[in-house]
Order: C-alpha cells, then sequence, then structure tokens
C-alpha cells in the first residue's frame, strides 16, 4: 500500500510540473573549492545579479579573502564566511525554460560530514 500511496505523490508531483528535475550535488575534499564553483555557476547563470556580487566582493576583501566572494553565494551564514568552510549544506533552485536544477553545495570538512 505504501508503495502505490508514494507512485500517486511523484505522478502529483510530474503533472504539477512536467519539466525534467537535475539535481547537482558538489561534494569532495575541503578547500577544494565546491563553494566557489557552485556560486561561480549561479552567478553566470544570472540568478546572482551584480550588485549582489560586489556587495561580496566587497565583504570578502573587507576579511582579506578577495578570492571568496562567489563562495558567498552558498556560504550564506557568519561561521562558514569568517572561516571559509563550509559548515551546512546550501541549496539553490534553478528554474529554467525546460528544466529545473537543484544546486547543492555540501561541506567537505571532516567535521561536518556524517
Amino acid at each position: 500500500a505504501w508503495g502505490k500511496e508514494k507512485k500517486k505523490q511523484l505522478e502529483a508531483i510530474k503533472n504539477a510540473d512536467p519539466r525534467e528535475h537535475l539535481n547537482v550535488v558538489f561534494i569532495g575534499h575541503v578547500d577544494a573549492g565546491k563553494s566557489t564553483l557552485s556560486g561561480s555557476i549561479l552567478y553566470e547563470m544570472g540568478v546572482v545579479d551584480k550588485r549582489t556580487i560586489e556587495k561580496f566582493e566587497q565583504e570578502a576583501k573587507e576579511r582579506n579573502r578577495e578570492s571568496w566572494f562567489l563562495a558567498y553565494i552558498m556560504d550564506t551564514n557568519e561561521e562558514e564566511r569568517a572561516k571559509g568552510k563550509t559548515s551546512e549544506c546550501g541549496m539553490q533552485a534553478v528554474d529554467l525554460e525546460h528544466r529545473r536544477i537543484t544546486i547543492i553545495d555540501a561541506p567537505g570538512h571532516k567535521n561536518y560530514v556524517p
């Protein structure tokens, strides 16, 4: 019975939004550039506006971390920005004409990975 109910739920989701859904998860070693890469992709896709990027550039410069500004798109809490380490998964949905994409930035530090 549970299996039939789950199938009904999935079918309802497909009917509500028939676009293909793609999940992209960035995983890897600490300091491998996962947050910067995911932030760069979001910026290039136009998800983040130039004004927000300028704000992040200024914030990163004030911390003497000029190269981290794109990581701030996904690393949203103060601890992550101060330490330069992702401590919780960052997630951003992107809606395109024919596809929905969810980008997830996973922590790489051993203290944050289960």
